[in-house]
């Protein structure tokens, strides 16, 4: 089916094409009157032919139908057009709408997509900075381990070393200097609150280191533990004693250390039926 304006403008075009016939058909009668009228006038003809009048009557007919018909479906083709128009323009304000939010859509879509990525960015970089931190303690642990692997492997080392020469018997300090007491209370401070067992003999001269040792272990805040016993000769001259080999607390090294660079000749020792897992004791014993 055609379009209501595909329609009327055929219809125009019809309308125009009569109006140019009718047009042309009153012209030729107009021509043919007037030929007709000098006829008569010099006695040619005696009246009017008949029809004369019927073909200007056709044509102006026509030439009146086709002008009515030219004007009005002139204007219907003008309405149709202002319609189609307005639908065009309607559609069009429509597709545009339709763009500017679809617009906006993608506006909000890809802010919403910033946000998101600056989000990302800030959760990489708060888990980068924690892992970073991770990293560095697990570092600072793994130096912590390995030094005291370090100094428990050399505590184990000396204790393998003392247990192979027993014989071997050390010289023990009668006393202690005030300044190497005092060398000895710098070098146990950092373990302030720590207990110490002391065990020795009833031997004067060694009661007279004990209590020297002993002084210096309560000044640094050191709780002191001291016990009489009766020691075989495993035990004789200074001991600092642990529980097993593996098992060897900080300060433990720091007596041996301490007691060393105060001219006293040390043993390390494992004792686990008279010392606790954990804890350190020293032994004094008669040379």
């Amino acid at each position: 089916m055609l379009a209501p304006l595909d329609s009327a403008t055929r219809l125009l075009n019809t309308a125009n094409i009569l109006y140019i016939v009718g047009a042309v058909f009153t012209a030729l009668t107009a021509v043919w009157v007037l030929w007709e009228t000098r006829a008569v006038a010099l006695g040619r003809h005696v009246k009017h032919f008949l029809l004369s009048e019927i073909l200007g009557a056709i044509s102006a007919f026509i030439c009146v139908l086709g002008s009515a018909g030219a004007i009005h479906f002139g204007n219907v083709v003008s309405h149709l057009k202002d319609v189609a128009l307005a639908q065009y323009e309607k559609q069009a304000d429509l597709k545009i709408a339709q763009a500017q939010q679809g617009m906006a859509i993608a506006n909000q879509t890809a802010h919403q997509a910033d946000l998101a990525a600056q989000e990302t960015a800030k959760e990489n970089a708060a888990l980068r900075l924690d892992l970073q931190g991770h990293e560095a303690a697990e570092k600072v642990t793994d130096a912590r381990l390995a030094k005291q692997n370090e100094e428990t492997a050399d505590f184990a080392h000396a204790l393998a070393q003392q247990q192979a020469n027993m014989t071997e018997q050390a010289k023990v300090s009668p006393v202690l200097s005030q300044s190497q007491v005092e060398s000895l209370t710098l070098a146990v401070l950092p373990f302030s609150g720590a207990a110490v067992g002391l065990h020795m003999t009833s031997d004067t001269t060694v009661r007279r280191l004990g209590y020297a040792i002993q002084v210096a272990l309560q000044k640094a805040g050191i709780y002191v533990q001291p016990n009489t016993i009766d020691m075989d000769s495993l035990y004789q001259g200074v001991s600092v004693a642990v529980h097993a080999p593996g098992d060897v607390p900080p300060i433990a090294n720091v007596l041996v250390v301490a007691l060393r660079n105060d001219g006293i000749t040390v043993h390390t020792v494992a004792v686990p039926d008279k010392v606790p897992a954990g804890t350190v004791a020293v032994f004094i014993g008669p040379n």
